[in-house]
């Protein structure tokens, strides 16, 4: 199921004790999203599971970034960036992620 999501101008901003967690499989596949990712992402649980990643991928986000981040992953490293996610209703977040290779 791929949406078709227009991005607007709406930030989300989150609250001082969130702390989102995703999970993928190695081809970038959800395999887990907690109560917080779900809420700031306006999808249901069921909408994510067995997904692409970049289903939240904002339009501003260069591919680059990715490429980047999947690139270190495979060298079993972690990384560290800031990522502009898009929600279903088109608004954004920013994040300061973690990605590490488990």
């Amino acid at each position: 199921m791929k949406y078709k999501v227009q991005p607007t101008d709406k930030e989300r901003v989150m609250r001082e004790t969130d702390f989102i967690v995703s999970k993928t499989d190695t081809r970038g596949i959800i395999t887990y999203a907690n109560r917080i990712f779900i809420e700031f992402l306006a999808y249901s649980e069921e909408e994510l599971s067995g997904k692409q990643h970049n289903i939240i991928r904002h339009p501003d986000m260069a591919r680059g970034v990715f490429k980047l981040l999947w690139d270190t992953l495979a060298q079993k490293k972690e990384i560290f960036a800031y990522v502009k996610n898009m929600s279903k209703d088109g608004g954004f977040y920013w994040v300061f992620t973690n990605v590490t290779p488990s």
